[in-house]
């Protein structure tokens, strides 16, 4: 499948492309089900013309801009995002700056600025769907404005999960929470996260329990700090089943919070890759213990666990 990435708000003057393209507009913080069941039905309509599906979304949150605070975190930062969504269908990813210029845009001017770029054909939304400013381009004014410049408008029901509707805010009360079953189960995958091997201070390895330490994206959401079963996507692409900690290892003072991998099968050297983990049961919370002896009695019961769990 070809893929492309666009970043930017798009210019009155752009070139448009020739190709007919469907829209979907959002934030698919997630790419949960619900994310995934609008792209899926804009597959439908792209494919029974020959087009390509255009995912438009923003950078940052809007949330982060309109009602920030310290707290607010992203299930998936924008590389991860792309990834998936280019995964679950989206042949086009458009990311814009989420900034004074877009924010001020009325729904017809926003939608303009994106059909001066694409040739847009359809657009698929769910009924909660806002654009434009203040979120004043919701379903009744789309639907106004396909009918009047000859669209194809899908409007797609929300999707329900564990007896809720599935949203973006409801997953991450559920990774506060951590109830990672119930995560996955409302994503459609599991948990994951991205991060760079940097080194540590080699106590893992000391110990007997080397670890991949990841330098995340500080916006990245987390389950609480804990042990957990865990699986890793290696550079090459294989996976690699594995244990790994959340938070500030009391056992040696608390500090900054570290999210630390052991692999259970040999993989070399990973200074400097880019991993892909798929955070899986919660084993247990961080502890002390009366000494590293009965850390590192704990750490191979917590390994046993990690190779014998199948993951959520």
């Amino acid at each position: 499948m070809e893929h492309s990435v666009d970043f930017g708000l798009p210019s009155l003057e752009a070139t448009p492309s020739t190709r007919s393209v469907v829209l979907v507009v959002g934030n698919f913080d997630g790419v949960h089900l619900g994310h995934q069941r609008l792209i899926s039905a804009a597959v439908e309509v792209a494919h029974a013309d020959g087009g390509k599906v255009l995912a438009a979304t923003f950078v940052p949150h809007p949330r982060m801009v309109l009602s920030p605070r310290p707290e607010l975190s992203l299930l998936t930062p924008p590389e991860v995002r792309r990834r998936l969504l280019h995964a679950v269908g989206a042949d086009l990813i458009l990311t814009m700056p989420f900034a004074e210029r877009l924010r001020q845009l009325l729904p017809e001017e926003f939608l303009a600025r994106l059909r001066a770029r694409y040739r847009i054909v359809a657009v698929v939304a769910g009924p909660r769907v806002s654009i434009g400013r203040g979120g004043a381009g919701r379903l009744p004014f789309l639907q106004e404005y396909c009918t009047r410049e000859g669209l194809r408008l899908v409007v797609v029901p929300p999707i329900e999960a564990l007896g809720a509707v599935v949203s973006s805010s409801a997953i991450r009360a559920l990774l506060q929470a951590g109830d990672m079953r119930a995560v996955a189960a409302m994503l459609g995958h599991r948990f994951v996260v991205e991060g760079v091997v940097e080194h540590g201070d080699g106590r893992g390895r000391k110990l007997g329990f080397p670890t991949a330490n990841l330098r995340l994206d500080p916006l990245q959401a987390l389950p609480p700090d804990g042990v957990y079963t865990m699986r890793v996507r290696l550079p090459d692409g294989a996976h690699c089943p594995a244990v790994g900690s959340i938070g500030t290892r009391p056992q040696y003072g608390a500090g900054e919070l570290k999210f630390e991998v052991h692999c259970l099968r040999p993989v070399g050297d990973l200074y400097g890759s880019a991993l892909e983990v798929e955070v899986g049961t919660r084993l247990r919370a961080q502890e002390t213990f009366p000494s590293e002896a009965a850390l590192v009695e704990q750490m191979r019961a917590d390994a046993a666990a990690a190779e014998a769990d199948p993951m959520p």
